[in-house]
This record gives C-alpha cells, sequence and structure tokens, in this order.
C-alpha cells in the first residue's frame, strides 16, 4: 500500500527544531484555550476513560506527565468514589494556573524535554497518564524508559497520540503511526492492552502500510488512547 501524508500548511517555513513547544518556559502564560468548548467536551470524555482504567485497576496513586494546568486531573478527581494520591508534571505557567484556581493534587514544575527528574516523585505508581504529550518532546525515548522505571508489575500506563490526519507537526514524524508506535512502546518494556477512540474525528484519508494492525474504526480517530502494562519477563 502507498504512504499518503496531509500536508501540512507552511510546515517547512513555519516550524523547526529550535520552535519545539517544550521548551517554551512561558507555554499556559496564556490559558485562554482552556476555555473553548471543545477542550471541555475533550477532559470530560478523557476523564470518563481513565476513570474506568482506575476502577478496573483499583489505582491508589496517579503521575500525570504534560498535564498542562491540571484541568483534567480534576475532571478525573471529581469522578472518584474516594481521593487517591495525584501527581502533576509540568511548566511553570501550568502550575501558576494551578495554584491560582486552588486545584487538588500536587505540581512538580520539571523539563520533559530531554528527560524527567524523578525527584520527589514516588518510586511507583499505580497509574501513569502521558496524554498527547510525547509527540512533543526531543527525547521521548527517555521519558518512556523514566515512566517505566516507575511502575511497577501491575502498574498501568494511559498514553494517548494524535492521528497524523489530523496534521499536527511532529518532531518525527511516521513515529507516531499507529503501528510504529506500538512498536516503539514495546521495544520500551510496553504491551497493549487495549486502546480507544477519540470523540473527535480527522478529515478522511485511507491507511498507510503503518497502520495495517490499525482497526478501521480508529482511522479517522482524532488521536488513540492505549492502555497499556510493563511486558512480563
Amino acid at each position: 500500500m502507498a504512504i499518503f501524508r496531509v500536508k501540512h500548511n507552511n510546515f517547512e517555513q513555519t516550524f523547526t527544531s529550535e520552535k519545539i513547544d517544550t521548551l517554551e518556559t512561558n507555554e499556559w502564560e496564556d490559558a485562554s484555550r482552556l476555555d473553548e468548548q471543545g477542550w471541555g467536551n475533550r477532559y470530560d470524555y478523557e476523564a470518563q476513560l481513565i476513570r474506568e482504567v482506575i476502577t478496573e485497576n483499583k489505582v491508589k496513586t496517579i503521575l500525570e506527565i504534560g498535564s498542562g494546568p491540571g484541568v483534567l486531573s480534576q475532571k478525573i478527581q471529581q469522578l472518584l468514589p474516594e481521593p487517591v494520591t495525584y501527581h502533576l508534571v509540568d511548566k511553570p505557567f501550568a502550575k501558576k494556573y494551578f495554584d491560582e484556581h486552588k486545584f487538588e493534587g500536587k505540581f512538580f514544575v520539571k523539563d520533559i524535554s530531554m528527560d524527567m527528574d524523578p525527584e520527589g516523585l514516588l518510586p511507583k505508581y499505580d497509574l501513569i497518564i502521558i496524554n498527547d504529550t510525547l509527540e512533543h518532546l526531543i527525547a521521548p525515548s527517555n521519558v518512556v524508559k523514566r515512566m517505566r522505571d516507575l511502575m511497577g508489575p501491575e502498574s498501568t500506563l494511559f498514553v494517548s497520540v494524535p492521528n497524523w490526519r489530523m496534521a499536527h507537526q511532529f518532531l518525527y514524524r511516521g513515529l507516531w503511526d499507529y503501528d510504529n508506535f506500538i512498536y516503539f512502546m514495546y521495544i520500551h518494556g510496553f504491551e497493549m492492552e487495549s486502546v480507544y477512540p477519540s470523540c473527535l474525528q480527522t478529515p478522511d484519508y485511507p491507511k498507510t502500510d503503518t497502520e495495517e494492525s490499525m482497526p478501521d474504526e480508529l482511522r479517522r480517530s482524532w488521536n488513540w488512547y492505549f492502555v497499556m502494562k510493563r511486558k512480563k519477563q
């Protein structure tokens, strides 16, 4: 099957490796996008998915990496019958928003573009959430290995990546194609248990040869939500 890619508008002229958003310390200084209806709907949907994962796996401790200001974390915790230990990792202005809104949880400011310093975090977490974040990192392999170190044998990973059809500006284009991403996670010690579609849809483009294992109903999903476990030794 021939590979097909939607073109990014002015991609070559506007996007360079020096403009990666994880390098911008002032990200979330303007958090007005959180007021958009689409973000609220998406967070509501994701919170329901994650609540099911928490319930099924009897989760008591959660780490959310690349959490933004923490809106999703609040929606998740509001759905739970009992409190959990909830830690978040992101940038200074995200923490500022988190603190100003008196959100529940503990926020750690860390640079995750190349790696993630585990100082202050728990030795292990029952659940790690990394939601549409890996594709923004310069060295995603380092962060994935760090996440694995923070997980026990029965811990769960909830990870999502965007579908290329939504015309995201990827640093490593192709790495996040469905089959390639599953392989990337597998060689880092993770196996997929389940995958869920987004509540949003992309334009309609055919499958590529790096999506052979992808169910047809996920082809137009805005992103893919994977539930993964550490590989058994």
